[in-house]
């Protein structure tokens, strides 16, 4: 599934327009990153947890040999809640 083929459930579930559908979608992902980009932590009970770690800049060798500089960065890893995972294996 994309992200249009979501927006149109999404749609269908709030009973809206899929471009208003789209609008809101676009606009908690931008609360996402927000969120992250001043906190470490977001988490939704039941959902999931979003966290973002800071790593240090390295130096990595690349399939070529070469070396390759990767900057320092912040990034972002997703833990599935346990009431989430439960739907998607058909528990709930």
């Amino acid at each position: 599934m994309n992200k249009s083929e979501f927006i149109e459930i999404l749609s269908k579930e709030i009973n809206t327009s899929k471009a208003e559908a789209g609008r809101h979608l676009d606009k908690v992902f931008k609360c996402i990153a927000t969120s992250l980009k001043d906190k470490d932590e977001l988490r939704f009970i039941g959902f999931g947890t979003f966290k973002a770690k800071q790593t240090e800049e390295k130096e990595v060798k690349t399939p070529r040999g070469t070396i390759a500089k990767v900057p320092e960065q912040r990034r972002v890893s997703f833990s599935v809640g346990s009431e989430f995972k439960a739907v998607v294996n058909n528990n709930k």
